[in-house]
Protein backbone atom coordinates (compact mmCIF):
# COMPACT_ATOMS: atom_id res chain seq x y z
CA UNK A 1 0.00 0.00 0.00
CA UNK A 2 1.40 3.37 -0.97
CA UNK A 3 2.31 5.81 1.80
CA UNK A 4 0.81 9.22 2.23
CA UNK A 5 1.95 11.91 -0.18
CA UNK A 6 1.46 13.56 -3.53
CA UNK A 7 1.04 11.21 -6.52
CA UNK A 8 0.23 11.71 -10.18
CA UNK A 9 -3.46 12.36 -10.48
CA UNK A 10 -5.23 9.02 -10.95
CA UNK A 11 -7.65 10.78 -13.32
CA UNK A 12 -4.72 10.75 -15.76
CA UNK A 13 -4.27 14.46 -16.37
CA UNK A 14 -0.56 15.09 -17.00
CA UNK A 15 1.30 17.53 -14.75
CA UNK A 16 -1.33 17.37 -11.97
CA UNK A 17 -0.88 15.68 -8.61
CA UNK A 18 -3.43 14.55 -6.04
CA UNK A 19 -2.71 13.82 -2.37
CA UNK A 20 -3.17 10.30 -0.93
CA UNK A 21 -3.81 10.29 2.86
CA UNK A 22 -3.47 6.55 3.22
CA UNK A 23 -7.20 5.90 2.82
CA UNK A 24 -8.62 8.23 0.19
CA UNK A 25 -7.57 10.70 -2.46
CA UNK A 26 -7.97 14.35 -1.53
CA UNK A 27 -10.28 16.72 -3.36
CA UNK A 28 -7.37 19.12 -3.79
CA UNK A 29 -4.80 18.90 -6.56
CA UNK A 30 -1.48 20.68 -7.31
CA UNK A 31 1.03 21.10 -10.09
CA UNK A 32 3.95 21.55 -7.63
CA UNK A 33 3.93 18.74 -5.06
CA UNK A 34 7.38 19.72 -3.70
CA UNK A 35 6.19 23.03 -2.27
CA UNK A 36 2.45 22.32 -1.70
CA UNK A 37 1.68 21.27 1.92
CA UNK A 38 -0.50 18.25 2.59
CA UNK A 39 -4.17 19.22 2.29
CA UNK A 40 -5.42 16.93 5.03
CA UNK A 41 -5.71 19.54 7.81
CA UNK A 42 -7.55 22.01 5.52
CA UNK A 43 -9.96 19.29 4.43
CA UNK A 44 -10.71 18.42 8.05
CA UNK A 45 -11.28 22.08 8.94
CA UNK A 46 -13.57 22.46 5.95
CA UNK A 47 -15.38 19.29 7.00
CA UNK A 48 -15.73 20.57 10.56
CA UNK A 49 -17.04 23.93 9.34
CA UNK A 50 -19.55 22.09 7.14
CA UNK A 51 -20.71 20.01 10.07
CA UNK A 52 -21.11 23.09 12.27
CA UNK A 53 -23.09 24.77 9.49
CA UNK A 54 -25.50 21.85 9.30
CA UNK A 55 -25.94 21.84 13.08
CA UNK A 56 -26.75 25.58 13.13
CA UNK A 57 -29.20 25.15 10.26
CA UNK A 58 -30.99 22.30 12.03
CA UNK A 59 -31.27 24.30 15.28
CA UNK A 60 -32.74 27.32 13.42
CA UNK A 61 -35.20 25.05 11.59
CA UNK A 62 -36.32 23.51 14.88
CA UNK A 63 -36.89 26.91 16.49
CA UNK A 64 -38.91 28.14 13.51
CA UNK A 65 -41.04 24.96 13.59
CA UNK A 66 -41.77 25.41 17.31
CA UNK A 67 -42.77 29.04 16.74
CA UNK A 68 -45.13 28.21 13.84
CA UNK A 69 -46.78 25.35 15.76
CA UNK A 70 -47.25 27.63 18.77
CA UNK A 71 -48.95 30.30 16.70
CA UNK A 72 -51.27 27.77 15.06
CA UNK A 73 -52.25 26.25 18.42
CA UNK A 74 -52.96 29.68 19.90
CA UNK A 75 -55.06 30.72 16.90
CA UNK A 76 -57.09 27.51 17.03
CA UNK A 77 -58.19 28.34 20.57
CA UNK A 78 -56.53 25.35 22.26
CA UNK A 79 -54.60 27.79 24.40
CA UNK A 80 -56.03 31.01 25.83
CA UNK A 81 -54.85 34.05 23.90
CA UNK A 82 -55.50 37.74 24.61
CA UNK A 83 -59.24 37.17 24.39
CA UNK A 84 -59.13 33.85 26.23
CA UNK A 85 -61.03 30.70 25.31
CA UNK A 86 -61.72 29.36 21.85
CA UNK A 87 -62.17 31.44 18.75
CA UNK A 88 -65.82 31.84 17.78
CA UNK A 89 -67.30 31.38 14.34
CA UNK A 90 -68.34 34.52 12.45
CA UNK A 91 -72.07 34.00 12.02
CA UNK A 92 -72.92 37.44 10.63
CA UNK A 93 -75.03 37.27 7.51
CA UNK A 94 -74.69 39.25 4.31
CA UNK A 95 -76.80 42.10 2.86
CA UNK A 96 -79.40 43.33 3.38
CA UNK A 97 -78.71 42.71 7.03
CA UNK A 98 -74.92 43.16 6.72
CA UNK A 99 -72.69 42.74 9.73
CA UNK A 100 -75.23 44.38 11.99
CA UNK A 101 -77.58 41.41 12.06
CA UNK A 102 -76.60 38.12 13.65
CA UNK A 103 -79.48 35.68 13.11
CA UNK A 104 -77.49 32.76 14.54
CA UNK A 105 -76.76 34.50 17.83
CA UNK A 106 -78.73 32.99 20.73
CA UNK A 107 -77.56 34.42 24.07
CA UNK A 108 -79.01 32.73 27.18
CA UNK A 109 -82.74 33.48 27.63
CA UNK A 110 -84.10 35.11 30.74
CA UNK A 111 -85.55 33.01 33.53
CA UNK A 112 -89.02 33.56 32.07
CA UNK A 113 -88.01 32.31 28.64
CA UNK A 114 -87.49 33.98 25.32
CA UNK A 115 -84.59 34.13 22.93
CA UNK A 116 -82.78 37.36 22.13
CA UNK A 117 -82.08 38.60 18.61
CA UNK A 118 -79.27 41.10 18.12
CA UNK A 119 -80.40 44.32 16.42
CA UNK A 120 -78.61 46.95 14.43
CA UNK A 121 -78.17 50.25 16.31
CA UNK A 122 -78.72 53.32 14.16
CA UNK A 123 -76.27 56.20 14.48
CA UNK A 124 -78.39 58.74 12.58
CA UNK A 125 -79.88 61.59 14.58
CA UNK A 126 -82.34 63.29 12.18
CA UNK A 127 -85.56 64.41 13.91
CA UNK A 128 -88.89 65.54 12.45
CA UNK A 129 -90.85 68.30 14.18
CA UNK A 130 -94.11 66.90 15.56
CA UNK A 131 -97.60 68.31 15.23
CA UNK A 132 -100.46 67.82 17.66
CA UNK A 133 -102.54 64.72 17.11
CA UNK A 134 -100.09 62.84 14.91
CA UNK A 135 -96.74 61.06 14.98
CA UNK A 136 -94.62 61.87 11.95
CA UNK A 137 -91.22 60.69 10.74
CA UNK A 138 -90.10 62.46 7.53
CA UNK A 139 -93.44 62.08 5.80
CA UNK A 140 -94.71 58.82 7.31
CA UNK A 141 -97.50 59.88 9.65
CA UNK A 142 -100.09 58.20 11.88
CA UNK A 143 -102.98 59.62 13.90
CA UNK A 144 -102.71 59.25 17.68
CA UNK A 145 -105.79 57.32 18.96
CA UNK A 146 -107.79 58.66 21.95
CA UNK A 147 -106.24 57.77 25.29
CA UNK A 148 -102.68 57.59 23.94
CA UNK A 149 -100.11 60.13 25.12
CA UNK A 150 -96.89 61.07 23.37
CA UNK A 151 -93.68 60.34 25.18
CA UNK A 152 -90.10 59.54 24.51
CA UNK A 153 -88.90 56.07 23.64
CA UNK A 154 -86.43 54.65 21.17
CA UNK A 155 -86.04 51.64 18.95
CA UNK A 156 -82.36 50.94 18.45
CA UNK A 157 -82.50 50.06 14.75
CA UNK A 158 -84.51 53.18 13.81
CA UNK A 159 -83.84 56.90 13.83
CA UNK A 160 -86.27 59.85 13.92
CA UNK A 161 -88.41 57.64 16.19
CA UNK A 162 -91.61 58.99 17.78
CA UNK A 163 -94.11 57.10 19.93
CA UNK A 164 -97.32 57.36 21.93
CA UNK A 165 -98.53 54.94 24.58
CA UNK A 166 -101.51 53.98 26.70
CA UNK A 167 -101.30 52.08 29.96
CA UNK A 168 -102.76 48.59 30.05
CA UNK A 169 -102.15 47.24 33.57
CA UNK A 170 -99.38 45.86 35.75
CA UNK A 171 -96.75 48.04 34.07
CA UNK A 172 -97.68 47.00 30.53
CA UNK A 173 -98.70 49.52 27.89
CA UNK A 174 -99.97 49.66 24.33
CA UNK A 175 -97.74 51.58 21.91
CA UNK A 176 -97.83 53.08 18.43
CA UNK A 177 -94.72 54.57 16.82
CA UNK A 178 -93.12 55.67 13.57
CA UNK A 179 -89.46 55.99 12.54
CA UNK A 180 -86.99 55.50 9.73
CA UNK A 181 -84.57 52.71 8.75
CA UNK A 182 -81.46 53.79 6.84
CA UNK A 183 -80.38 52.01 3.66
CA UNK A 184 -76.77 52.81 4.58
CA UNK A 185 -77.21 50.87 7.82
CA UNK A 186 -78.18 47.68 6.04
CA UNK A 187 -81.92 47.87 5.40
CA UNK A 188 -82.37 47.48 1.66
CA UNK A 189 -85.12 44.88 1.10
CA UNK A 190 -88.68 45.66 2.16
CA UNK A 191 -90.10 42.30 3.26
CA UNK A 192 -86.84 41.09 4.81
CA UNK A 193 -86.52 44.30 6.80
CA UNK A 194 -90.10 43.99 8.13
CA UNK A 195 -89.44 40.45 9.36
CA UNK A 196 -86.15 41.46 10.95
CA UNK A 197 -87.76 44.39 12.75
CA UNK A 198 -90.45 42.08 14.14
CA UNK A 199 -87.83 39.60 15.35
CA UNK A 200 -85.80 42.37 16.92
CA UNK A 201 -88.74 44.11 18.58
CA UNK A 202 -90.42 40.94 19.85
CA UNK A 203 -87.28 39.47 21.39
CA UNK A 204 -85.73 42.74 22.53
CA UNK A 205 -88.52 44.91 23.95
CA UNK A 206 -90.83 42.00 24.84
CA UNK A 207 -88.17 39.73 26.34
CA UNK A 208 -90.37 37.54 28.64
CA UNK A 209 -92.10 36.00 25.63
CA UNK A 210 -92.08 32.20 25.49
CA UNK A 211 -93.42 31.74 21.97
CA UNK A 212 -95.37 33.35 19.17
CA UNK A 213 -97.81 32.74 16.33
CA UNK A 214 -97.36 34.54 13.01
CA UNK A 215 -100.85 35.90 12.36
CA UNK A 216 -99.59 37.66 9.22
CA UNK A 217 -96.31 36.19 7.99
CA UNK A 218 -96.06 39.04 5.54
CA UNK A 219 -98.44 40.80 3.17
CA UNK A 220 -98.05 43.67 0.76
CA UNK A 221 -100.13 46.76 1.52
CA UNK A 222 -100.43 50.27 0.09
CA UNK A 223 -99.72 53.42 2.10
CA UNK A 224 -100.67 56.56 0.16
CA UNK A 225 -99.86 54.73 -3.07
CA UNK A 226 -96.47 53.51 -1.87
CA UNK A 227 -95.70 49.82 -1.32
CA UNK A 228 -95.55 48.61 2.27
CA UNK A 229 -94.96 45.23 3.92
CA UNK A 230 -97.01 44.19 6.97
CA UNK A 231 -96.04 41.52 9.53
CA UNK A 232 -98.18 40.64 12.58
CA UNK A 233 -97.29 38.33 15.48
CA UNK A 234 -99.10 37.22 18.61
CA UNK A 235 -96.57 36.63 21.38
CA UNK A 236 -97.19 34.71 24.61
CA UNK A 237 -96.01 35.19 28.18
CA UNK A 238 -95.49 32.71 30.99
CA UNK A 239 -96.77 33.48 34.50
CA UNK A 240 -97.37 37.14 33.61
CA UNK A 241 -100.47 39.27 34.43
CA UNK A 242 -101.45 39.36 30.75
CA UNK A 243 -101.36 36.29 28.51
CA UNK A 244 -99.67 38.00 25.61
CA UNK A 245 -99.65 40.82 23.05
CA UNK A 246 -100.28 41.35 19.36
CA UNK A 247 -97.50 43.19 17.50
CA UNK A 248 -97.66 44.91 14.10
CA UNK A 249 -94.68 46.01 11.99
CA UNK A 250 -95.12 47.86 8.71
CA UNK A 251 -92.17 48.92 6.56
CA UNK A 252 -92.89 51.41 3.76
CA UNK A 253 -91.04 52.32 0.57
CA UNK A 254 -90.85 56.12 0.82
CA UNK A 255 -90.20 56.63 -2.87
CA UNK A 256 -87.46 58.08 -5.11
CA UNK A 257 -84.91 60.26 -3.35
CA UNK A 258 -85.41 58.68 0.06
CA UNK A 259 -82.41 56.86 1.51
CA UNK A 260 -84.52 55.08 4.12
CA UNK A 261 -87.65 53.00 4.68
CA UNK A 262 -90.52 54.29 6.80
CA UNK A 263 -91.29 52.18 9.89
CA UNK A 264 -94.54 51.76 11.83
CA UNK A 265 -94.81 49.71 15.07
CA UNK A 266 -97.74 48.97 17.37
CA UNK A 267 -98.56 46.58 20.20
CA UNK A 268 -101.66 45.90 22.30
CA UNK A 269 -102.80 43.23 24.78
CA UNK A 270 -104.31 40.02 23.42
CA UNK A 271 -108.09 39.71 23.50
CA UNK A 272 -108.98 43.32 24.37
CA UNK A 273 -111.55 44.78 21.91
CA UNK A 274 -110.96 48.39 23.07
CA UNK A 275 -107.22 48.30 22.39
CA UNK A 276 -107.82 46.32 19.21
CA UNK A 277 -110.07 49.09 17.89
CA UNK A 278 -107.47 51.76 18.75
CA UNK A 279 -104.71 49.98 16.84
CA UNK A 280 -106.97 49.25 13.86
CA UNK A 281 -107.81 52.96 13.60
CA UNK A 282 -104.12 53.90 13.84
CA UNK A 283 -103.14 51.54 11.03
CA UNK A 284 -105.99 52.85 8.88
CA UNK A 285 -104.73 56.42 9.40
CA UNK A 286 -101.17 55.64 8.32
CA UNK A 287 -100.17 57.86 5.38
CA UNK A 288 -97.35 59.66 3.63
CA UNK A 289 -97.77 63.41 3.84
Amino acid sequence: MAGVGWYPDPDGLPGRFRYWDGDTWSALTTTDPKTTPPPRSDDEATSRRGERGWIVALVVLALVTILVVGVLVWASGSVSGPGGGKATEDTNSSAPTVSAWDEASTPPPTDTGGEWVDCRTSIRTDMTTQEAGRLTSAGLSVAIPPGYETGYDDFQSAFDFHEARRDVAYGYYSEIAVGRLSFAEGFTQLSTTATQMMQCWASGDHWPMVGHVELIEGEQISVSGRVGWHVRWEIFYNNDPIPGEILDVIVVDMGPGADYFGLYLSCRPTGDPDFEASISSAISSLQII
